[in-house]
């Protein structure tokens, strides 16, 4: 497989997203607002973060809720109501088949288990037991006491953010993803503070991929790009990610928005605009209302911003690009 960077289009990008800041509500929103404690906010984002990969078949059509907004609704509940099952030493008592049956009635839109669409559950539930564990047995049950050990570092000696949660089953992707999402909620609602920036990894996931190879940002050899417009499977996307990332550390460093703002660009756009019919072309955004002006401060949505920089605009194959279908729990 051949895969690069192409840093001119990706500069490109970058230049138009230079106009463009991420709306103040965006960040007002009662998950990062929420008047609690920080170690109930810490947990929070903690379990979310954690079991968020994967969730295309995750909806409450009654809600028009799907994927990452109806974890973070799920979530939010939990932490109004005080509930236990935010509480590690909890979670870690208590079998992993309750566990499941919990998930179930948590994201069933009417409270039935059978109406969970929350898939994966074995996986999902070994997640979260091992995640209580770790703050059970390691931190006395506190989120906040792991953050405080860490001194705000990502590398510190094995104490940093990226090293110690890399040692979980949710938070083991080589790229960081989740754990670099955990603590950009976790920024965000500003119970943290990272000090070394420059060791940040950018968030990548598949919306993204998608959306950086259909620019032209990251390129691919005739024969991957086919096999891509074919949704075939994929052993290992690492080399695709890896280029990906390093597209958005010019987006980043061009636009002048900080890099893990970069996720909240490029993810909305793949989710919403640039999804099984991307807005160039179909003049219609696939969530209703779209996720990309949702987060983004536009006056109006009719095109997509990035039309005139974009290959796919303009080039039908790498408008049918799709992002590399692999097995993973990464992302």
């Amino acid at each position: 497989m051949k895969v690069f960077v192409n840093d001119i289009r990706s500069e490109l990008i970058g230049e138009i997203l230079k106009e463009y800041p991420i709306r103040n509500g965006f960040f007002d929103r009662q998950f990062l607002s929420i008047e609690t404690n920080r170690e109930t906010k810490l947990r929070m984002y903690f379990y979310a973060a954690g079991i968020c990969h994967q969730t295309r078949s995750l909806i409450d059509k009654s809600r028009n809720l799907a994927g990452w907004e109806y974890l973070e609704d799920v979530f939010l509940k939990l932490a109004l109501e005080g509930s236990r099952f935010l509480h590690p030493e909890y979670l870690a008592s208590i079998n992993t088949k309750e566990i499941i049956e919990q998930l179930q009635i948590l994201f069933s839109y009417n409270g039935q288990p059978a109406n969970c669409t929350l898939d994966r559950l074995g996986e999902r539930k070994r997640m979260l037991k091992e995640m209580a564990v770790f703050l059970n047995g390691e931190y006395d049950n506190s989120a906040a006491k792991f953050f405080d050990e860490s001194d705000g570092f990502l590398l510190n000696k094995g104490k940093g953010y990226y090293e110690s949660l890399e040692k979980l089953e949710a938070y083991c992707d080589p790229k960081k993803k989740k754990i670099t999402f955990f603590l950009k909620l976790a920024s965000d609602a500003k119970t943290i503070e990272i000090k070394d920036k420059k060791n940040i990894i950018p968030i990548m996931d598949y919306h993204m991929q998608r959306v950086l190879l259909r620019m032209g940002c990251v390129e691919t050899d005739d024969k991957t790009q086919d096999r891509l417009i074919k949704k075939e499977t994929f052993s290992s996307d690492t080399e695709i990610r890896e280029a990906c990332i390093g597209s958005i550390k010019t987006i980043a460093e061009t636009s002048g928005h900080h890099i893990l703002s970069m996720n909240d660009y490029f993810w909305p756009l793949g989710r919403s605009c640039c999804n099984e019919s991307p807005l160039c072309h179909s003049n219609s955004c696939s969530k209703k209302p779209c996720t990309f002006f949702n987060m983004v401060e536009l006056l109006e949505h009719k095109n997509c911003i990035f039309e005139n920089a974009c290959k796919g605009a303009k080039n039908k194959n790498y408008r049918l690009i799709w992002e590399p279908m692999v097995e993973t729990h990464y992302y």
